[in-house]
């Protein structure tokens, strides 16, 4: 018989009992899409978590960024228990950033979705600078009027630039694809994002965004065409909107 990998496996239970140390009764519990992992939103009489395979076997990198984080003041999610292979976490329900940005077209979710990054750069810059390594829009969503960040798992040395312009390359490269409004929203991503770290950013990501534009449509080959114009357009330039 084939597994049914929608359900909890046995260590996913333990971990969760463990995390929340007592016995529960779960009323509900389903899947999250996710590339890299096998993530389940769990309700119980408690609390409801997230539980996280990690398949990486990163779950301790992840749950001390997390607590890091955490400790900063940076809005992610509260870490409850690790073990090699397993994280769990609070839930933090809310919009999925996805939805706001390609759906609503909000320009105030584009904005703090620079301040959040930009945020969490000045936190993890002690000791050498670090960088998220996913900034891409479905790792984040509008909780209460702020942004949350997910998946820490990638967190390392690099480049704060690389985060920004995977972001705005997230933020272009999704349906509605390179429209007038996308650009706008990107500009006022860029323009917060700027304004928390004081230096210049909107021109020195431009080299980043192309290239997340071409890693972009990696697999993708009816899209490559219109990615790869325009990455050597915005290496030129950022387009004249109206």
């Amino acid at each position: 018989m084939v597994a049914d990998i929608t359900e909890l496996d046995p260590r996913a239970w333990e971990a969760m009992k463990r995390a929340l140390n007592q016995r529960v009764v779960v009323s509900k519990s389903w899947l999250i899409p996710s590339k890299k992992n096998r993530v389940w939103v769990v309700e119980t009489d408690v609390r409801s978590v997230v539980v996280k395979k990690s398949l990486s076997r990163r779950a301790h990198h992840e749950f001390e960024a997390l607590l890091k984080a955490k400790g900063k003041g940076i809005d992610v999610p509260m870490p409850l228990f690790m073990d090699v292979d397993f994280l769990v976490m609070e839930y933090v329900p809310g919009e999925p950033c996805d939805q706001l940005i390609n759906l609503m077209f909000s320009t105030d979710v584009a904005e703090r979705l620079g301040v959040w990054l930009a945020s969490f750069h000045e936190a993890f810059s002690d000791g050498g600078q670090s960088i998220l390594g996913d900034t891409v829009l479905s790792n984040f969503v509008l909780y209460d009027g702020r942004v949350f960040g997910f998946d820490l798992e990638d967190l390392r040395p690099g480049e704060p630039l690389d985060d920004v312009g995977m972001l705005a390359t997230s933020i272009l490269a999704t349906e509605p694809y390179f429209t007038p409004i996308k650009f706008d929203l990107c500009k006022h991503m860029l323009m917060a994002y700027e304004e928390v770290v004081g230096v210049e950013v909107i021109e020195s990501v431009r080299p980043y965004v192309a290239r997340h534009l071409r890693l972009a449509c990696h697999g993708r080959p009816l899209l490559r065409r219109p990615f790869e114009q325009a990455a050597q357009g915005i290496s030129r330039s950022w387009p004249r909107l109206a």
